[in-house]
């Protein structure tokens, strides 16, 4: 990307969001159970390539943050943990490029949150009453766009904390 007035991409791909808590658990190690990968395949990214935005200079004058947004249909398979409970995390992983920072809003099964690059967030906990578990979810992110040389893609996930 140039330096100023350029236009950078993120694409999200295979990109499975649920999101984090306002008090995010970024770092918590699986305390009471196994951890499982989640089936989000169901899930759709609405506009899955982002022309990033420069945003506006703040006090100092000068800004290199760069922002999009997007709406997620959020489909998770939890079939094989129906009548158990636990904790599902949204992750993203951290890439060679820039820290990106993800903020979104829920429309109600999960939680709203933020997450950054390499961290993953809880954005459900509870029972487990329904093989799917639906959302549809609006996500800005937000990166550094002096670091963001090219076309970066993000690969949301989410994991599963069963409870023993």
């Amino acid at each position: 990307m140039k330096h100023f007035g350029a236009i950078a991409a993120i694409c999200l791909a295979a990109i499975g969001l649920s999101f984090p808590v306002a008090a995010q658990d970024t770092s918590a190690p699986a305390t009471s159970g196994q951890v499982f990968r989640v089936d989000d395949s169901g899930t759709v990214v609405i506009d899955p390539v982002l022309e990033m935005q420069w945003q506006p200079p703040g006090r100092t004058g000068t800004t290199s943050l760069v922002s999009a947004a997007t709406r997620v249909s959020v489909q998770l398979n939890l079939a094989a943990w129906v009548g158990r409970s636990g904790r599902i995390y949204m992750t993203l992983p951290r890439t060679a490029g820039p820290t990106v920072r993800a903020t979104w809003r829920t429309g109600g099964t999960l939680l709203p949150g933020t997450l950054v690059s390499g961290d993953r967030s809880l954005v459900y906990a509870g029972a487990i009453n329904s093989p799917l578990l639906r959302d549809l979810i609006d996500i800005e992110l937000e990166a550094d766009g002096a670091r963001l040389a090219r076309p970066e893609a993000l690969a949301f996930g989410f994991e599963i904390e069963i409870d023993q």
